[in-house]
């Protein structure tokens, strides 16, 4: 674990793994795998909390996503499990959300990273649930 400095001068904790090239889920939405001196990722919690409230802004209504954006998923207690980057956006025909066919750049823990859909990242295997917020860098 190391301490960085955000460019918004907050630091957070990071995860950097021995060979400098493994990271998760955080690591893949906000950047750190093309970090200096090797691959970072956020712990979950504070940590990406501190980075959305700095330097991402809230996507509302989701019918405005476009590539680009991310979700991030909420566990209880605060934690945020789970993010990925959205690839293609869906929206579901005569609402405002996402369609469970909207495709996402993710990384599950030690998988490699996977183009998934909505459905596979919400109710599959590794499900995440449906407790997501839609997020756009400044």
């Amino acid at each position: 674990m190391i301490e960085v400095e955000l460019t918004s001068g907050h630091k957070i904790n990071v995860f950097r793994a021995d060979d400098g090239e493994f990271y998760f889920c955080h690591g893949l939405t906000f950047g750190g795998k093309e970090a200096p001196g090797g691959a970072v990722s956020p712990f979950s919690g504070e940590d990406v909390l501190t980075i959305l409230e700095n330097h991402y802004e809230r996507v509302d209504p989701e019918v405005v996503a476009v590539a680009g954006d991310i979700l991030v998923w909420r566990g209880l207690g605060g934690e945020t499990p789970h993010s990925a980057i959205l690839t293609n956006p869906v929206i579901r025909v005569g609402e405002n959300l996402l369609s469970y066919d909207s495709l996402l750049r993710s990384k599950n823990g030690t998988l490699p990273e996977a183009i998934l859909t909505l459905e596979q990242l919400v109710a599959g295997p590794q499900s995440y649930g449906e407790s997501y917020t839609v997020y756009r860098r400044r």
